[in-house]
């Protein structure tokens, strides 16, 4: 799924893919699927802080 609308298709995408997951009980890579997607945009965010934090330095 591609859209033009940025952010809002791709949380639309995550959201599709998840519960299509959880549709054929495929609850273990759902779950994966969620934590990893959610893990690692607050990586990248922390991340982001970081470096932006050090940059105005």
């Amino acid at each position: 799924m591609v859209g033009v609308c940025g952010g809002y298709t791709t949380f639309s995408a995550f959201s599709l893919q998840t519960v299509s997951m959880l549709q054929v009980g495929d609850v273990g890579r759902a779950s994966l699927n969620v934590l990893a997607s959610v893990g690692s945009c607050l990586i990248a965010t922390w991340a982001g802080f970081a470096l932006a934090a050090a940059l105005s330095r």
